[in-house]
């Protein structure tokens, strides 16, 4: 929390500002019963930050974990929800969204302009960067605790023989820094993962050190780019799992809800509302 320092600061900071134009692409594969107009989301942001300052030499970032990595998974789940033999309850949406990294706009925008009501968003899963150093013991939920979509990753992870951790880095406050952050806003509850630490085969300490040295050496740099050294099994244990979490969430009867006490229970209650009054 903020605390007073009994200092005052004036500046003035000369800026020069461009219009970008920016789109979300959103799709729907729709459910097969009376539920079909309510409708789980998977989403990932595809923007990175472009061409900026160089960092030796080279100035473009390229964003190949934040966030092509989970562009691409974001469309290996859509293929394989539209491969499914039968349809989920609810409706799967995709959504391929824009200007995360200046702001969140295209998820805001979204849920400002929601292409079904807020009412009718089940849950959101986002897709933000993918593990890229081994499968892992853990799969570290960012948020956790906040919504019944726990119990949805808690059995998928236990399938996997997997435990869920809480966020590795709560003080960074990643929960508010991706677009799940603009749905809870609206009341829609989601599931977040990072990368798990726990690394299979590696000591104790290893699986944080090399996260945190991404963190340092790489992240939002242009050195954000493919290597042949990742290690992407534990990308795939991710994926798998995010994929059945959001059909189990399609097909269940109950509507997924925030915790009792969660600071976004009251937009959910209001988005449900809203919708009765239609």
């Amino acid at each position: 929390r903020a605390q007073p320092i009994g200092l005052e600061l004036r500046a003035k900071v000369s800026a020069t500002t461009r219009d970008i134009p920016g789109v979300n692409v959103v799709g729907r594969l729709t459910g097969r019963a009376s539920r079909t107009g309510e409708a789980v989301v998977l989403g990932a942001h595809y923007d990175h930050l472009g061409v900026g300052l160089p960092i030796g030499g080279d100035s473009i970032y390229n964003g190949a974990i934040d966030n092509a990595s989970g562009t691409g998974a974001l469309l290996t789940i859509a293929r394989a929800c539209a491969s499914l033999p039968e349809r989920p309850r609810r409706s799967i949406m995709i959504a391929a969204v824009g200007a995360e990294e200046q702001g969140l706009l295209g998820s805001l925008f979204m849920a400002e302009n929601p292409p079904i009501p807020a009412g009718n968003m089940a849950a959101v899963i986002n897709i933000d960067g993918l593990n890229i150093i081994g499968p892992t013991h853990d799969v570290n939920v960012i948020g956790l605790g906040k919504s019944s979509m726990d119990s949805l990753v808690e059995g998928i992870a236990r399938w996997q023989k997997r435990v869920v951790a809480p966020d590795a880095f709560p003080d960074r406050g990643y929960y508010y820094r991706s677009d799940q952050f603009s749905l809870a806003k609206v009341g829609v509850p989601g599931v977040y993962l990072h990368s798990g630490v726990n690394v299979v085969g590696k000591p104790d300490g290893w699986g944080k050190e090399q996260l945190e040295l991404w963190t340092k050496t790489k992240y939002h740099q242009p050195s954000d780019e493919y290597s042949d050294d990742w290690d992407l099994r534990g990308a795939v244990q991710d994926v798998r799992l995010l994929f059945y979490v959001g059909l189990q969430a399609a097909r269940q009867d109950e509507l997924p809800k925030w915790n009792a006490g969660d600071e976004f229970e009251a937009a959910r209650k209001t988005a449900l509302e809203t919708l009765k009054k239609q």
